[in-house]
């Protein structure tokens, strides 16, 4: 298996230099199927970058964008990616850490002092 870092996303979704987005999507379209794993760390950091530096991109964009990319065969993601990437779509006071948190920890498993995410764990 291979990772995939930001910078490749990055490129991928948002085509800002042309010439490394085509190269990314056909290194990832050439792969074989689950040859590439996307780490929530690194889905930490892409949301941070597409949301609050250049791209200003609106979530429900970054959350299409991302699941576009995980869709394709060759890409694997685990199983509560998929729920973070739904509770970060559906929650914008939290940022995709907490909602990674939220789902990995539950209710009772979480240690915070955000009060965002508090009133997230207590619904």
């Amino acid at each position: 298996m291979r990772y995939i870092d930001t910078n490749v996303l990055v490129r991928a979704i948002t085509g800002d230099d042309q010439t490394l987005a085509y190269q990314a999507i056909t290194e990832i379209q050439s792969g074989a199927q689950n040859e590439f794993c996307v780490l929530d760390a690194i889905l930490v950091e892409l949301c941070f970058v597409l949301e609050f530096h250049e791209y200003k991109m609106a979530r429900t964009d970054i959350v299409d964008a991302i699941h576009a990319l995980i869709a394709v065969p060759q890409v694997y993601v685990r199983e509560a990616t998929l729920k973070t990437l739904k509770i970060y779509k559906e929650h914008p006071e939290l940022d995709y850490a907490d909602c990674l948190l939220f789902v990995v920890g539950g209710k009772n498993g979480v240690l915070t002092f955000d009060n965002d995410l508090r009133k997230a764990l207590l619904k």
